[in-house]
């Protein structure tokens, strides 16, 4: 019975995490805004929770302890991340991803040293907290407005109330009525576990059905978007394009002895003046260290090099920088939007060494 109600856990949480991607609906360029932020932190407590069933599994079949530590802290982990991330919706310190972590690594170290029965009521009661916080914080607007916020608090608290009628019981009877079959039992807990997140996935994608997916203009995924949308305009009239990546070597040290301002206010002079330089080119930051030209290929490569570090040496006084620091430059020809989207993403994955060349 206890291994067929934890395999009902598993396959719910499969089935919320598969829910929640699906609830996202734009290409990979192109996400942002607040869905995207449920779906990151709901996407990884649907993931806890898929690993807390697998380990619930093990500790049965193998009596392990390893574990059981492990379905103790990622079972903590998935209530506290969607607190965490109904935080983060409603625009509040980002304290519960840390407190989450700290809550499931404690309570982690804290199975191996306590008796088991001890382990399980530690994790009950943090159950307990994180599910009201959460609740709470579903309630509380503007995510308590949108419709399924509901849902997902009352969820939440008839959850926190369960766990607590099972702690009230260990107080009042001892550890026997939870280890035997009987409505606190592992078996129903498993069950009523199973039945939670089946409600709370419902409910995060009828609220996040309603959360703006657009990335707000001036980050990451705002500019890798806009990109790919200038550059099939390119395509359409072009067969062929080039992307002129173009890096500062000395951005780090820009950060370190100045600010992160003073480093971004280089890049988009460096951007600034590849429009000047370059007929036609559209650019983007989509990443940290590397602004995208992208233009027709007509252009000789060199001459492009030549003309963007004459442009950048022109903007450093009204900057008031007063060296002119070296640009590094590579250059890609792409023929359709997929190729943008590899070279973004392999900026975004794993540095890259200074190169001047073109392909």
């Amino acid at each position: 019975m206890i291994v067929l109600a934890l395999l009902a856990s598993i396959a719910a949480a499969g089935v919320a995490l598969t829910m929640l991607f699906l609830a996202h609906g734009r290409p990979d360029d192109d996400r942002g805004g607040e869905r995207a932020d449920m779906v990151r932190y709901f996407g990884m407590s649907a993931i806890a929770a898929l690993v807390c069933g697998a380990m619930n599994v093990m500790e049965t079949a193998w009596d392990s302890v390893a574990a059981a530590a492990a379905g103790n802290a990622t079972n903590i982990m998935a209530v506290g991340l969607l607190w965490a991330g109904a935080r983060r919706l409603n625009g509040r310190r980002a304290i519960g991803a840390v407190s989450t972590g700290a809550g499931g690594i404690l309570l982690f170290g804290l199975t191996f040293l306590v008796p088991l029965d001890d382990a399980t009521l530690l994790k009950t009661a943090g159950l307990v907290v994180f599910s009201a916080l959460c609740a709470l914080e579903c309630a509380r607007p503007p995510v308590g407005q949108l419709g399924g916020a509901r849902l997902l608090s009352w969820t939440l608290s008839l959850y926190a109330a369960y766990n607590l009628a099972r702690l009230t019981v260990a107080a009042a009877f001892g550890m026997g009525p939870l280890l035997r079959p009987g409505p606190v039992s592992a078996e129903t807990t498993a069950a009523v576990s199973a039945v939670a997140i089946a409600l709370v996935s419902v409910g995060a994608v009828w609220v996040g059905r309603q959360l703006d997916d657009d990335p707000a203009p001036g980050t990451r995924a705002y500019a890798r978007g806009a990109l790919r949308r200038e550059t099939s305009r390119l395509l359409s009239e072009h067969a062929i394009i080039r992307a002129t990546l173009v890096r500062v070597p000395e951005i780090d040290l820009i950060r370190a002895a100045h600010s992160g301002e003073r480093g971004e206010t280089m890049l988009r002079t460096v951007a600034d003046a590849a429009m000047d330089a370059v007929p036609g080119a559209v650019t983007g930051m989509p990443a940290r260290d590397t602004v995208f030209v992208v233009a027709p290929a007509a252009t000789d490569a060199a001459g492009v090099e030549e003309s963007l570090r004459n442009a950048f040496a022109r903007r450093m006084p009204s900057i008031d920088y007063d060296d002119v620091p070296d640009l590094a430059f590579e250059h890609h020809l792409l023929r359709d939007v997929d190729d943008l989207s590899w070279l973004m993403e392999s900026r975004r994955s794993r540095p890259r060494r200074t190169q001047s060349g073109s392909d």
